[in-house]
């Protein structure tokens, strides 16, 4: 009998050991399993073109040209990213007002108010990781402002518009109709056609912001500043619209976009305003560049393809591809750098997409 116990004891023993054993077995896989998902989840990352339609934004890399919709279908239009791709803001219509969508990384997207512009707030441009500089409109000029400060960077009596922050985040690059001292422009034009195209109305806003005449005879160009307005710098000078300037993200190069040659191409320059250098040459309009986080690509909107569409180039102008096959017509290309993760959702760093 007390044989019999004792065997029947050690068999539980023996059972109940064996559970543990399996239990802890599970805990293990367990572990083994979340680590493998999250490292591979955590991999991986990426650097993803971000445009829109209009409409929505959609991102897509040029390894696999498939367009996805950006956080569940949210509508937004100018999409525009810091130097390192790590942020992203844009704007969004509300009622009478505009809001501003910022992205740092996961799915979510923070927004901001500015009722003191209405409708006339334009080109959020991450800035500090938290914040964004921006365009608005305050009464007669289009002025660069601070999200943080809610005040002017630019003052000037001029439109400036379409600021992009240097990786350093301690200056800007900028696009202005302002005239200093030293500019000299000849009439080229009979007087009857400068009095004529006097009475042609400047410039008008759209939804993204500022459409100049360019029968008018105003220069507009690209310049440069540092992060608080003061120590601005005339970057370019042609006889022309240059504009749509994108910091590198190894600070060296500015893109940009020129009317000089009639249609609209695309320049880069360096920040000393030395090297200036034509990317695009042919009849159609090349527009709207943004520069890849690595500096080895150039994003870009052309109508080649009879609509407007994104195509990609290295930063010499050299091996131009076309990405997207769009007959809607698309805009504001931007890169963003993250990671996807595991069935998109498990370590992503990116926005939540849905196909599209």
């Amino acid at each position: 009998m007390g044989n019999t116990s004792y065997l029947a004891t050690t068999v539980a023993n023996c059972n109940f050991d064996e559970g543990k054993a399996r239990l802890r077995l599970y805990h293990v896989l367990l572990v083994l399993g979340v680590t493998f998902v999250l490292t591979i989840g955590c991999s991986n990352e990426k650097s993803y073109i971000v445009y829109d339609d209009d409409n929505l934004l959609y991102m897509v890399t040029v390894e696999e040209a498939v367009p996805e919709v950006l956080v569940n279908g949210i509508e937004g239009i100018s999409p525009q990213a810091s130097a390192d791709g790590k942020s992203l803001s844009f704007v969004t219509n509300k009622s009478s007002q505009r809001l501003v969508g910022m992205w740092k990384g996961g799915s979510k997207i923070t927004w901001y108010e500015h009722p003191e512009f209405g409708s006339y707030i334009f080109s959020p441009s991450p800035f500090n990781s938290s914040g964004y500089v921006f365009s608005g409109l305050n009464t007669s000029y289009l002025d660069i402002y601070s999200s943080k400060q809610t005040r002017n960077i630019t003052k000037f009596r001029s439109m400036d518009f379409e600021p992009s922050v240097s990786p350093d985040e301690k200056a800007l690059v900028f696009t202005s109709d302002r005239i200093s001292n030293s500019d000299i422009y000849t009439n080229e034009r009979p007087l009857s056609d400068r009095q004529a195209i006097e009475n042609i109305k400047e410039w008008n806003f759209t939804e993204r912001g500022i459409n100049y005449n360019t029968y008018r005879d105003h220069n507009i160009d690209i310049f440069t500043s540092d992060i608080d307005g003061s120590n601005t710098i005339r970057l370019t000078s042609a006889r022309a619209l240059d504009y749509q300037p994108d910091w590198s993200s190894d600070g060296h190069w500015i893109v940009f976009s020129s009317l000089r040659h009639n249609n609209s191409e695309i320049f880069k320059i360096r920040t000393d305003g030395t090297d200036l250098e034509r990317l695009t040459n042919n009849k159609y309009n090349d527009d709207q560049p943004s520069w890849s986080p690595e500096t080895n690509l150039i994003a870009f909107v052309s109508d080649r393809s009879g609509s407007k569409n994104i195509y990609v180039m290295d930063a010499m102008g050299k091996n131009q591809i076309q990405i997207t096959s769009s007959l809607s017509g698309l805009s504001s290309p931007t890169w963003i750098k993250c990671k996807k993760g595991i069935f998109k959702k498990v370590g992503t760093t990116c926005p939540q997409v849905q196909s599209k």
